[in-house]
């Protein structure tokens, strides 16, 4: 598995911007959603399927959050600001 960017949110809000230069799903998840995701268990997320650029996920809570950009094996490039 790729490695995977994270945020450690001390409280509060976060939001995370991702740039894509495809359509994907982006999906902000906090780590226990993150550990069913690496299980291959349902999990719950703040984004979705993405078709246009770029798309800004805002969550609130503590903790570490990961940003999952699934491409569908497209190989495409993103980036992104945590803010």
């Amino acid at each position: 598995m790729d490695d995977i960017p994270h945020y450690d949110n001390p409280s509060g809000e976060l939001s995370v911007t991702v740039r894509l230069q495809k359509a994907a799903d982006v999906y902000l998840v906090d780590q226990a959603n993150f550990n069913h995701y690496q299980q291959g268990a349902g999990f719950k997320y703040y984004g979705g399927s993405a078709t246009k650029s770029p798309v800004v996920i805002k969550a609130s809570g503590s903790g570490r959050w990961y940003l999952i950009v699934d491409d569908h094996g497209a190989g495409s490039q993103y980036s992104y600001t945590w803010g």
